[in-house]
């Protein structure tokens, strides 16, 4: 590109100087009368000095814009300046958030303000700073003032709701998720937030609504959709029949077990029904297909209970019948060792128990173990030598919620802890966190940020 315009300007010089001969070469005269006056030059002089009255037309123009532009330009030159002060401060300001000094936020976030008078701009900087010196009413001034920009509302929503939540209050916090919801349907955090907060309150067809929403929109997989709904058909079942309708329970909860038949409190639930109905036959197979995807405990006695068994012999057969279902599986192998301790084979239940237990048997084998010498009348020592080992003994599956990992005695829609719905699950001790997708942790570290809601999302 340059030496093409090099190449021009040669060209355009070249062009001046064969203009310049040729006018040299032919002078020739022109004579010009005015008012009494008589003008006699050349063509070439009379050119060079059109020429000069053209530049000169020229300068008295420019100098006359520039005269008339000056202060416009300087005001703008100033406005600029301050822009470039402003932005400068907003860095800072938002630096000094990072580094978590919430009084040097708060000075650069009022010159800010005063410098660039674009208050959208500067509100969020003010509002983490005030949350970060601890001002709450400072922060909710500035989340507030968000709500009257279109493009800075969904931020003041999600301010809001932190604030809310952080001050106790649900229901205010409820109304701002929901609002949020209606900006932005799509955004995860604002359905994972919204849906819990309608579970805690026992909203079961609203957090339907929203999980529904949810999933249509990308936010939530169809596959942890599918889960989530089945729980809350479960819950939308026990009210049902809190309120009197026991075909609707039944219902509801047969919908559920379709969706998730791998859910233990989903089988339990319909199993349950189906005996309270005087259905044994569909009670079992509804246990039979849980426990093939889940076994447990409790549906381990459900089954002996709808088997209708009483002679502890007898009840032996029914739970090998269901051990078989899962012959590799511990709750398999303590169903029988149950069965047979009711029954008095202390050489079967043993041998069912150190199957179990392998070479570290958890809590319940060991106590089971020393049931069955005590039982057996071994010596008093066995008895004691197992429950001592029982007191130092791994920690047995139990209801653990996967988002925070608080153990509960029995299963529950809500963690009573995080508030989180659907998160427990029956397993063993251990990093609830290691047990997460990454995607899930990511949302779990970024729910402390501030201005952030800290909830937990939608279980993984």
């Amino acid at each position: 590109m340059t030496t093409i315009r090099t190449l021009i300007w040669f060209a355009l010089a070249a062009l001046a100087m064969v203009g310049a001969v040729w006018l040299a070469e032919r002078p020739g005269t022109v004579t010009a009368e005015w008012q009494g006056w008589r003008l006699d030059s050349s063509v070439g002089a009379l050119l060079i000095g059109i020429v000069i009255l053209m530049l000169l037309g020229v300068g008295a123009w420019m100098l006359y814009r520039w005269i008339v532009g000056a202060p416009v330009a300087l005001l703008e030159g100033w406005g600029e300046s301050r822009k470039k002060r402003g932005y400068r401060e907003l860095t800072q300001g938002l630096a000094a958030v990072a580094a978590g000094d919430g009084a040097e936020a708060q000075r650069h976030a009022r010159r800010a303000e005063q410098l660039l008078g674009e208050p959208p701009m500067t509100l969020l900087l003010s509002a983490q700073a005030a949350q970060l010196a601890g001002d709450r009413d400072g922060a909710q001034r500035a989340y507030t003032a968000m709500l009257e920009d279109d493009q800075m509302a969904f931020i003041g929503l999600r301010g809001l709701i932190a604030q809310a939540l952080r001050e106790g209050d649900q229901t205010t916090a409820l109304g701002y998720a929901e609002r949020a919801f209606r900006l932005r349907p799509q955004t995860p955090w604002v359905v994972h937030t919204l849906f819990d907060m309608q579970a805690q309150l026992g909203q079961w067809r609203t957090a339907q609504e929203t999980l529904d929403t949810g999933v249509r929109r990308k936010a939530v997989t169809v596959d942890k959709g599918r889960n989530l709904r089945a729980l809350l058909l479960l819950e939308r079942s026990r009210e049902a029949e809190r309120d009197g309708h026991p075909a609707d329970a039944l219902e509801l909860a047969r919908e559920a077990f379709r969706l998730a038949p791998d859910r233990i409190p989903v089988t339990r639930r319909l199993a349950e029904l189906q005996l309270g109905a005087g259905d044994a036959k569909r009670a079992i197979k509804t246990l039979e297909r849980g426990w093939t995807a889940a076994p447990h405990p409790d549906l381990a006695q459900l089954y002996l209970r709808a088997s209708g068994e009483t002679d502890p012999m007898k009840r032996i057969a029914v739970a090998r019948r269901l051990a078989g279902l899962k012959p590799n599986d511990i709750e398999s192998q303590l169903v029988l060792a149950q069965a047979s301790l009711d029954a008095g084979l202390w050489g079967e239940a043993r041998r069912q128990l150190e199957t179990a237990g392998g070479s570290q048997p958890a809590v319940r084998v060991c106590r089971m173990m020393a049931d069955l010498e005590e039982r057996a009348a071994s010596e008093p020592a066995r008895v004691h030598d197992w429950l001592a080992r029982a007191a130092a003994a791994p920690a047995d599956c139990a209801w653990r919620c996967t988002a925070c990992n608080t153990q509960h005695e029995a299963w529950r829609a809500v963690c009573a802890s995080c508030g989180a719905f659907g998160t427990l699950q029956w397993r063993a001790p251990g990093s609830a966190a290691q047990l997460l997708p990454p995607e899930t942790r990511a949302e779990l570290e970024f729910a402390g940020t501030p201005g952030t809601p800290a909830q937990v999302p939608l279980p993984r």
